[in-house]
């Protein structure tokens, strides 16, 4: 009976030992797992963030200065007088196209890396997914990616956005081209609608906040005061109580974003 004992402890102890050793190797594995799982997210994040940030930094850029200037520079533009001949216009119309195609790319090649894994790709997500939210979308999603695909090129296994010149010429020649494009060049016609401004202008201050959360030091874009005070209240409320009260809680600093309320003209005496 005391053998039996003994060979059942011994027993219990390997078994108990093997347990352990299981659990231990299924701990590390994970462990394992995760790590490889963050390095890759991190390596996906540093290799695509500088041209995306870059392309961001020149449409914040051309929108802000529009703003300044109420639009003005588009304003001559209709939908029934659309013309890649003015300089203002198709800057505009590329620097959207641009990118937007750093967007598609960044979908297309992170198809299989979990980016927010990495803290720069979560709020990365959390921000282009705001852009391609209703309320903050210039155009809807489809046709954000089909401009998107538009502007893309291949060259030696690489993609990238066409240059400028070539853009144009595209668009002038290809009737595919712009069937696509179409959506955006119809927004950006039509500034001189209320509606169609304030589209801009959130969309610019929510781009402007990407750039400063994800480049706060501006190693690779320009550091920039808020959007001129164009705002309409209703356009202001949805971003203060909405967008960064709701969903980019994480963003710093969002009154500089939005800028004083306008002031109601006072009435005369």
């Amino acid at each position: 009976m005391a053998a039996d004992v003994g060979w059942l402890g011994v027993f219990g102890a390997a078994l108990g030992g093997g347990l352990t050793v299981k659990l231990l190797d299924i701990l590390y594995q994970e462990i394992r797992y995760r790590s490889d799982r963050k390095r890759t997210a991190k390596k996906f994040v540093d290799e695509h963030l500088d041209p995306l940030l870059k392309a961001s930094d020149e449409l914040v850029g051309k929108l802000r200065s529009l703003a300044e200037q109420d639009f003005s520079g588009l304003r001559k533009i209709t939908p029934k007088n659309i013309t890649l001949e003015s300089a203002e216009f198709a800057s505009l119309l590329y620097l959207f196209a641009r990118f937007w195609a750093q967007v598609e790319i960044l979908r297309r090649q992170g198809l299989s890396v979990a980016m927010s894994e990495d803290p720069r790709g979560n709020k990365l997500q959390n921000l282009l997914s705001c852009l391609e939210s209703r309320r903050i979308r210039v155009v809807d999603r489809i046709a954000q990616r089909a401009v998107g695909e538009v502007m893309l090129r291949e060259q030696h296994g690489v993609q990238d956005s066409m240059p400028f010149i070539l853009f144009v010429k595209t668009y002038e020649t290809d009737e595919s081209a712009r069937h696509w494009l179409q959506p955006l060049v119809t927004v950006l016609s039509r500034v001189g609608h209320t509606r169609e401004r304030q589209l801009l202008l959130q969309y610019g201050i929510v781009l402007h906040a990407l750039i400063d959360t994800l480049d706060p030091k501006h190693l690779l874009t320009r550091s920039r005061p808020s959007f001129p005070g164009k705002l309409t209240k209703e356009s202001r409320q949805e971003l203060n109580y909405r967008v960064f009260g709701q969903y980019l809680t994480f963003v710093k600093d969002r009154e500089k974003y939005l800028g004083p309320p306008k002031r109601r003209p006072q009435a005369k005496k």
